[in-house]
């Protein structure tokens, strides 16, 4: 009862045919994933920004003063959306480009070559400059909440400061009893 050569060929192709449709799957899902951080990063970033300017006195405690903090927040949320939409247009770029390689292999029956395309490594580095630049402007508007309810303006603590312990004596009264 041995395994003949053409069942050995065929439990190949069937095995190899199933990794290929594996393979598949994930690179959908991959891309799926991707389609899915991009947009997040898209919509929180605008987002953070948007609120971060309409509530500015909120976040900052009281006080209407632009932080190096807040800047800094408003930077990034900014070059965060700029990347990722930049990301969009290079990405489609990408495509266009291994499909133009993919027809003129198939017109002219020659083998697909790899490599070549600066669209698809401009892409990767900026989606990965898009998260990094989001998660450096979450660092920068939650340093700039912090720091802002410490001391107001005038220099004075705010509520969110802790006080010395121990009774403080009540003021003089003005009639002197």
């Amino acid at each position: 009862m041995g395994v003949t050569k053409q069942q050995d060929d065929q439990l190949s192709e069937a095995y190899f045919e199933h990794l290929l449709k594996h393979r598949a799957a994930m690179v959908e899902l991959r891309s799926d994933q991707l389609t899915t951080l991009d947009k997040s990063i898209l919509s929180v970033s605008s987002g953070a920004l948007g609120i971060s300017i309409v509530f500015m006195e909120k976040i900052g405690g009281g006080s209407a003063g632009v932080s190096g903090y807040l800047l800094a927040s408003w930077i990034c949320f900014g070059a965060a959306i700029s990347a990722n939409i930049t990301s969009y247009f290079t990405g489609a770029e990408d495509a266009q480009r291994e499909m133009d390689k993919l027809d003129r292999c198939v017109i002219h029956s020659t083998a697909y070559e790899s490599g070549g395309n600066p669209f698809r490594g401009l892409t990767q580095t900026l989606n990965v400059v898009a998260l990094v630049l989001f998660i450096l402007g979450v660092i920068s508007l939650a340093l700039h909440a912090y720091t802002s309810t410490r001391t107001v303006p005038n220099g004075t603590t705010t509520n969110s400061q802790l006080r010395p312990e121990g009774n403080s004596k009540p003021p003089a009264s003005a009639s002197g009893s």
